[in-house]
C-alpha cells in the first residue's frame, strides 16, 4: 500500500510538507502542493476515509455520447440496484492518465471495486502499469469487452468471433461473395481481430469468398471515411460488415451521398444493436451484444468477486454469444 512517505519521496519534499498538503494545502506553495498532488495520483496514494463506502462501485467509460455505452451503463446500474449496490460514473475519453485519476479519487472515497467498460486496456498501442498498481493496493477490477492480455483479472465480454462468423454467415447465404469490414484503427482495439478472424473461419468455406478491411477512426465521421476508402478501391464489394452501428450508419450516409442504394446495391450490417439503429429508414441489420447477461454478471460479481464464474477463469473472459438482428438493411445482392 503506497504510503505518504513514498508520496514525499516521489515529489521530493519532506513528509511535514506532503502531510500539510493533505490537510493543509492553503498553507503549502502552488507549485508544491501541485507536484506532491501529482505524486499521489501517480502512485494511487490513498487518503483513508474513516467512513468506509459500503456497496458504492466506480464505472469508468469512454464517453456517453456513443449510445453502447450509456445502454450497457444503464443495464448494469439497474441490475446493480437490484442488489443494493450503488454505481459511481466516470467518462475517461480513451484517455490513461485520466483512467489513472478518477481510479485514484475513487481509492480515495474507498470505492475498491473498479468496473472498465472498453477501457484504455484495448488500446494496443499503450503501456499501462496503473491497473496492476490498482490491485497491489487491494482494488479488485473486472474488464468488460476488454481486458489487458497479462493482468490476471476477471473480464466479460461478448464472443467477438462469434460475432464474425455470425455476421458473414448471414451475408453470404444471402449469396454475397465480395465483402467489406470497417473496424477501428489498428491499434484501438484488441478486439477486431477477433471479428476478423471469426469472419474469415466462415469465408474459408467459400472458395470465391473474399473480405477487403478499412481500418478508420471509431463512429459515424469513421463510417463514412471508411467507406468511401473501401468502395472506391473495390467497387465490386456488394456487403459491407461494420464494427459498430455508428460506423454502420456512417457508411448509409455515404451511401446516400453517393446515390448508392442500401440494400439492393449494398448490404449493410452494424454490430452493438443500439436502438437508434432501429428509427433508421431502412433499419440497420445488425450483431446485438448481450448486454443483458453481461450486466447480470457484473452485478453478480459485485457481490462476489471470488464468485464460481470466475474462480476458474482468472486471467480468461467469460463469454457470451451475440445474436444477428436481420432488419432492412441486407438483402441478395442485384
Amino acid at each position: 500500500m503506497t504510503s505518504l512517505r513514498d508520496v514525499a519521496k516521489h515529489a521530493g519534499v519532506s513528509i511535514a510538507t506532503a502531510s500539510r498538503v493533505v490537510n493543509q494545502p492553503d498553507a503549502v506553495r502552488p507549485e508544491t502542493r501541485e507536484a506532491v498532488q501529482r505524486a499521489m495520483t501517480e502512485l494511487l496514494f490513498v487518503l483513508r476515509d474513516p467512513v468506509r463506502q459500503e456497496k458504492l462501485a466506480g464505472l469508468f467509460v469512454p464517453d456517453l455520447l456513443n449510445p453502447i455505452f450509456t445502454h450497457i451503463t444503464q443495464q448494469i446500474e439497474n441490475k446493480a440496484r437490484e442488489r443494493g449496490w450503488s454505481i459511481a460514473l466516470c467518462t475517461t475519453g480513451d484517455s490513461a492518465s485520466v483512467e489513472r485519476e478518477h481510479a485514484q479519487e475513487f481509492f480515495t472515497r474507498q470505492i475498491t471495486k473498479l468496473i472498465f467498460i472498453s477501457s484504455v486496456a484495448a488500446n494496443t498501442a499503450e503501456h499501462l502499469p496503473h491497473y496492476r498498481a490498482l490491485i497491489e493496493n487491494g482494488a479488485k477490477l473486472l474488464f468488460v469487452n476488454g481486458a489487458p492480455d497479462d493482468l490476471q483479472a476477471p473480464a466479460v465480454s461478448d464472443d467477438e468471433r462469434h460475432a464474425g462468423r455470425i455476421a458473414a454467415q448471414h451475408l453470404l447465404e444471402l449469396g454475397h461473395r465480395q465483402l467489406g469490414f470497417i473496424t477501428g484503427n489498428e491499434t484501438s482495439s484488441t478486439r477486431s481481430p477477433l471479428r476478423l478472424a471469426g469472419i474469415r473461419e466462415v469465408l474459408s468455406e467459400y472458395s470465391d469468398a473474399k473480405v477487403q478491411v478499412v481500418h478508420s477512426t471509431w463512429g459515424v465521421e469513421g463510417g463514412v471515411a471508411g467507406a468511401e476508402t473501401l468502395l472506391r478501391a473495390n467497387p465490386e464489394i456488394t456487403a459491407v460488415i461494420c464494427a459498430s452501428d455508428l460506423t454502420a450508419l456512417g457508411v448509409m450516409n455515404f451511401c446516400s451521398h453517393e446515390g448508392i442504394s442500401v440494400p439492393s446495391q449494398l448490404s449493410v450490417l452494424g454490430s452493438d444493436g443500439i436502438d437508434l439503429g432501429r428509427w433508421f429508414t431502412p433499419a440497420l441489420s445488425t450483431i446485438q451484444q448481450p448486454l443483458q447477461s453481461i450486466a447480470e454478471t457484473v452485478a453478480s460479481w459485485l457481490e462476489d468477486d471470488d464468485s464460481s464464474q470466475f474462480r476458474h477463469s482468472t486471467g480468461s473472459e467469460l463469454l457470451f454469444r451475440p445474436t444477428l438482428l436481420s432488419r432492412e438493411t441486407t438483402a441478395f445482392p442485384r
